[in-house]
């Protein structure tokens, strides 16, 4: 949902540009593809590419660390300099762009290393066995049927000096946000995910995808000019 906003956002042109660089593969496949090799021993140097830890109460600080934050400064950077690459390294880089910057508004993947990310809270989503990860990732979306459309509809909550400043170029300043939701995504009680709390959170759900596909919007401008 993230590629399919941030691909509404693009120019004929953008769009000419970067199906050059992905071939054959569509966005929906792009966007996917980090999940999908998960199995593939070959991918395993990628696993602590989809999240960054921060300990509950603490601050993040620049570091060396293979993390999201730090993974997407760089693929940033390799592809404004691309022209020295190969074509399956730029295209590689442009897979792992996709899904990473999707990964980045989920607030869970910005979240404690001691629960991992939610994926150790076991709840109950409407009655049904599920982690808090899960319910953050897919559930809530699925059960809610929310849509790309749904997503786009929250541009009106931004004017334009707010739309154009939230799309910046800044990764560690894009984490802060989901990150600063994680009061919120823990505000249950009894393990229990009610229908309140999928209301309470619906509209957030939206929103992060939606300032994900801005914010991917905003990238794939800069690295698809030429």
């Amino acid at each position: 949902m993230v590629a399919e906003v941030a691909y509404s956002m693009l120019s004929d042109a953008e769009k000419q540009n970067l199906h050059k660089y992905l071939g054959a593969t569509t966005i929906e496949q792009a966007s996917t593809w980090m999940d999908e090799v998960r199995s593939d021993h070959k991918y395993d140097y990628m696993k602590k590419w989809h999240y960054v830890n921060v300990e509950k109460g603490a601050t993040y600080e620049d570091n060396k660390d293979e993390n999201v934050v730090n993974e997407l400064v760089r693929l940033i950077k390799e592809l404004e300099h691309k022209e020295g690459m190969s074509e399956d390294d730029v295209k590689r880089d442009f897979l792992v762009l996709f899904h990473l910057v999707g990964d980045l508004h989920q607030p869970l993947h910005c979240g404690y290393e001691g629960d991992k990310g939610g994926n150790d809270i076991q709840v109950k989503y409407m009655g049904h066995p599920s982690n808090l990860h899960r319910v953050w990732d897919s559930e809530m979306i699925e059960g809610e049927n929310i849509t790309v459309n749904d997503c786009l509809l929250q541009l009106k909550n931004f004017d334009a000096a707010e739309r154009k400043s939230l799309t910046v170029i800044n990764v560690k300043n894009w984490m802060l946000q989901p990150r600063s939701q994680l009061h919120q995504v823990y505000n249950f009680k009894d393990e229990t995910i009610d229908e309140a709390y999928v209301q309470r959170n619906k509209k957030l759900v939206e929103e992060d995808i939606l300032l994900g596909g801005m914010r991917l919007a905003a990238v794939l401008k800069e690295v698809c000019k030429s």
